[in-house]
């Protein structure tokens, strides 16, 4: 029990020095302004406006990451709570996703048949714009995604191949979903580098690297039954 509550603790941190972390780096253009002598108060003002934004894949990056030290240092088994996680995160992140709708950050594209917010202070962009809601068509997928996962973790109790693997294959899934839905953001404040976003950039490489990887696995495993 000690244990879980410490790597929570861990992954806890990770997601939010990594998500702010990486919003950071998209707002790269204004970092030099932060090593001008102004006076402190206009200063803590550049920081916040650059550091208080946050990107769900720098706070996933950063979970593992410090997900996987807290596990090193815990001496716990690495695969077991990753295959736990595998549900748990696409669940979490659908519920927030809901949030971002409410929030009115995160918003679609325009569109005709989509919602139009009035009197919000904090996206004032998206007050008289019907906009497709794009914050709930991810919150779905992720929840459906959470459901397969679930039952996938149930299974893999009797399929050796599936244990140890579950997280992998979530994001290969969820790097799917997300380079997809991307093209339906309408907003641009993360960035983007070339013909694609922030975001679609770092799904491009996790779709990659998690499908090689989820390969060799597999492969293993049946060399070794």
């Amino acid at each position: 029990m000690e244990d879980g509550v410490s790597f929570l603790l861990f992954v806890i941190l990770g997601v939010a020095i990594g998500s702010h972390l990486l919003y950071a780096i998209t707002q790269y253009r204004y970092i030099p302004y932060l090593f001008e002598r102004v006076e402190f108060s206009l200063w803590i003002q550049r920081v916040q406006y650059i550091f208080g934004g946050s990107v769900f894949y720098g706070g996933l990056i950063g979970g593992i990451a410090f997900g996987l030290l807290g596990l090193k240092i815990l001496k716990q088994d690495v695969a077991l709570y990753a295959d736990l996680l595998s549900p748990i995160v696409p669940l979490l992140h659908g519920i927030t996703r809901v949030g971002c709708f409410f929030a009115g950050c995160c918003y679609g594209i325009p569109c005709e048949w989509g919602f139009a917010a009035r009197g919000n202070a904090l996206v004032p962009e998206v007050n008289g714009i019907s906009r497709f809601p794009v914050q709930l068509l991810e919150a779905a997928c992720n929840i459906a995604l959470a459901g397969v996962m679930f039952l996938m973790l149930k299974r893999s109790a009797k399929r050796p191949t599936l244990r140890g693997n579950l997280f992998t294959l979530y994001l290969m899934v969820y790097g799917v979903i997300r380079f997809a839905d991307e093209f339906l953001r309408g907003d641009a404040i993360r960035g983007h580098w070339g013909i694609f976003s922030t975001s679609q950039w770092i799904a491009i490489v996790m779709v990659c690297t998690s499908t090689v990887t989820l390969i060799v696995s597999v492969k293993r495993k049946k060399d070794r039954s």
